[in-house]
């Protein structure tokens, strides 16, 4: 009987928290990738290389911006890798030029800092836009980045460390959608990572990006009604904070708790997404 009081009031806690959580919107430039990951969440090694169109983009930072307001505390830029977006200091300028009052994110590798061009550099200076690197086990000097950036007036941060033992993780899906996906979302290592691409906007970048897995390994991971917001289609916050708190129809697919696995290169085989 103690055991289950202590799980229930743990359970509360952990509500509690997910409804304290800070809103963010992570906008996709690419899920195209200089590193190749096995199991990556954006199905970056699937991927082709293929960037988002940047009007369009900002259309939905535009909307975004309103509808939210200052209820929207943090922003990202992501991928993929996002540094290889070619016009990504325009993409920084939208960013800043949209939201005003929130905390401003580019996620990285990292591999390409020391190669920025200096108007891109510019522009995360002038953003005071910060640069959320995550480490991985590679042949590549983190802290000489990190330096760099530090000379370079930018603000950094270390968004993961994925060089640490089991800081790696397996999502997988269950083609036959029999998972329950209620308790799966209170149980969601991605909850709050929202992923706007293109004109949609997603709980997070599994459901997001699953076309990449769709394509290249002949799955038929479907989105129904529910799985998705159009983002012309927002009128207020509590639709986007009711898609980040409830489970949708596409939790049922979700495999969880994920599992700890060793980092590698992908093989860009099935049998890493996917359960039969």
């Amino acid at each position: 009987m103690t055991n289950i009081f202590t799980r229930v009031i743990r359970a509360f806690k952990t509500w509690r928290e997910f409804k304290k959580m800070p809103l963010r919107v992570e906008f996709v430039l690419t899920d195209y990738c200089n590193l190749n990951c096995r199991g990556c969440t954006h199905y970056s090694p699937l991927a082709a290389k293929e960037f988002a169109d940047l009007d369009q983009t900002e259309r939905a930072m535009q909307h975004i911006a309103r509808v939210c307001g200052n209820k929207l505390k943090k922003v990202y830029l992501i991928g993929g890798e996002t540094l290889l977006y070619p016009r990504l200091a325009e993409a920084i300028e939208a960013l800043a030029r949209n939201f005003k009052t929130q905390e401003l994110y580019v996620f990285t590798n990292g591999l390409l800092i020391p190669r920025l061009s200096h108007e891109t550099w510019d522009a995360f200076k002038k953003n005071n836009v910060i640069m959320a690197i995550t480490r991985y086990p590679i042949k590549f000097d983190y802290d000489a980045a990190i330096d760099l950036c530090r000379q370079k007036g930018v603000r950094t941060e270390i968004f993961g460390d994925r060089s640490m033992a089991d800081s790696f993780f397996r999502f997988a899906l269950d083609p036959a959608k029999k998972q329950n996906g209620k308790i799966g979302h209170f149980k969601c290592f991605n909850r709050g990572c929202i992923s706007v691409i293109g004109t949609k906007m997603y709980p997070c970048s599994i459901s997001a990006c699953v076309g990449h897995l769709n394509k290249a390994c002949s799955t038929d991971f479907k989105h129904e009604k529910g799985d998705y917001l159009v983002v012309d289609e927002i009128t207020d916050v509590n639709q986007i904070l009711a898609l980040r708190d409830s489970a949708v129809p596409f939790c049922d697919y979700c495999i969880l708790p994920p599992s700890s696995v060793e980092y590698a290169p992908s093989q860009r085989k099935k049998s890493e997404w996917v359960d039969d």
